[in-house]
Parts: structure tokens; sequence; C-alpha cells
């Protein structure tokens, strides 16, 4: 059975599209920026009442696709477009974006706050900041001594060897955390949001949403699904996919479905749910350090 750690075709090709498109963004023409929110929102016409598409976490580097004074269309490193106001934004110089690139990072792992005189700042697990000695360096410039716990060196994470089993672990510290359309942090989350979570914590990037993450990895049959497989739910006859969820053990799953719950396959569990189940998927998922430069 073919091992989590190996990266599929399709996640290779999709990390080739990515260096290919880093590569353009150094290009003096195309401007670069920084989220400098714990949490932005990304929406789908620049306008507060326009639906929310997905978020984009502090450090968080994003290509301008079109800046105007209030808002601007933006890229990301998974290739998701959305509008982001531009004050959830810093613009850096061109020196300082590439300064930015070759420093080292660190990805928050555990809440964390800061205040100051006039301003409190919340970062939630998957923010990346620069590490400057002592100091981690948010994108505004502010520093902050974050404790040890709270941090791990993106580097390091993301050279660790993936392990799927703690997928549903890392799903389950958010038990009962609301649903939310597009959201992609602990502060609320759609289903793909939780997938991505739980593989960030690993230093892992998947694609954004339910219908993008089916086309990684590997099929895996029915009866011999493993913790950290991922069920796709759907429509067969059209294809349309509706939803993803994190399968644990013995027919259990954990997925955000008006919170983040977990439920069974199996009819005859108290946590059954009559779900359609159109796919199951084994994926490792891209190191977030080779992307975050």
């Amino acid at each position: 059975m073919p091992p989590h750690s190996h990266p599929s075709f399709f996640e290779v090709r999709q990390l080739f599209f990515y260096l290919l498109s880093l590569v353009s963004l150094a290009a003096a023409s195309e401007q670069r920026a920084l989220v400098r929110l714990s949490v932005a929102c990304m929406r789908s016409r620049p306008s507060h009442t326009a639906e929310q598409t997905s978020q984009a976490l502090m450090g968080t580097p994003v290509k301008i696709l079109e800046k105007g004074p209030e808002w601007s269309r933006v890229e990301t490193p998974d290739c998701y477009h959305g509008w982001i106001i531009n004050h959830s934004m810093v613009f850096p110089t061109a020196e300082e974006m590439q300064a930015w690139s070759n420093a080292e990072k660190a990805i928050i792992t555990a809440p964390y706050e800061l205040r100051d005189a006039d301003c409190r700042t919340d970062l939630v697990a998957g923010d990346v900041l620069v590490i400057d000695g002592d100091s981690l360096c948010l994108p505004d410039g502010r520093k902050i001594l974050a404790p040890a716990g709270a941090f791990e060196p993106l580097n390091r994470l993301s050279a660790k060897p993936f392990n799927p089993a703690r997928l549903p672990r890392t799903a389950e510290l958010y038990m009962g955390s609301p649903y939310l359309w597009g959201g992609l942090s602990p502060k609320g989350m759609d289903c793909s949001g939780l997938v991505r979570i739980a593989y960030a914590a690993q230093g892992r990037l998947l694609a954004r949403d339910a219908s993008q993450q089916i086309h990684l990895g590997v099929e895996v049959p029915a009866d011999s699904l493993q913790a950290g497989d991922l069920l796709f739910v759907g429509d067969p006859k059209t294809g349309r996919i509706t939803h993803v969820a994190i399968y644990d053990r013995d027919g259990e799953f954990v997925h955000s479905s008006q919170l983040v719950r977990r439920n069974s396959l199996d009819p005859k569990s108290p946590l059954y749910l009559p779900y359609n189940i159109v796919a199951r998927r084994r994926i490792a998922g891209i190191p977030m350090s080779s992307l975050y430069k």
C-alpha cells in the first residue's frame, strides 16, 4: 500500500506549478504582500458584504493581481484567488520581500496573544512569523518573545516524516468549534479548512477546497482505510464534491459540519451519518517550507 510520505504525481505536478509561480513572483513588475493579521478574510468581491470564500493567515505571502485604494485581489501560495482589504496586509519593497524570503520562519502551533500600549494581536495555529534571534518578528515589524511551546521552526516541522495518524488527533483538538463557510483557522472552519489545519500542524499544505483535494494522493479501497485517509462526499452522477472528512478508526471520522464533530460510517453506530462516500484518498501534502518563500 503506498506510504503516506511519498507525494503522488498530482502533488509533484502541483508543486512544480507552485514553484514556477514563485519564480514569476520575483519579477519586478509583480507586487507581493504579507498578511499582517492573525486571520484575514478573502472575499469574492471587494466588499465587506461579499461572500467569504477563504481566509489567509498571518505571514502568508500573496501575489497582488489587482490593487485598488481599499482592496486587492490576491493569489495565495495554493493558487487561490480572492479579495483582501488592504489594511489586513503589509506591502514590502522588493528588497524587503527578498529578505523575508531568505529569513528563517516559525509556524505558530498554539494560541498566543500579544498586547502593547495601543494594539492587541492574537496569533493562531498556522500563522507564520520570522525568527529573529530569540524573538519572532511579525509582518508589521513588531517583535515578540513567544513561549517555546507556542511555535516551531517551519523548516524543521516540514522536514519531519509525515504521520497521517496524527491528522484525526489534531482535528479532535477543535471538537465543538463552529463551522464557518470559507473558514481556515481555529476561529471557525469549513470542512476542507479543518483538513488544512490538521495538515498545517505537520507543516504540510493542501489545495484549498474539497473539490481540489480529491485530485491529490492515491485512491484507497473501502476495506483498507487507515487513520488520516480523507473521505469525500458527493454526487456520483454529477461528480460534484460537497464535503470532506478525516477518517480515524472503527468506521469513525472527524469533520466540520455545523461544528467540528465525530461521526461514523457504521449504520449500527449511534454516530452514524448516511453520507454518500464517492472517494477515499491518501494524501501526503506539500511541505509548507517550500512554498512560504
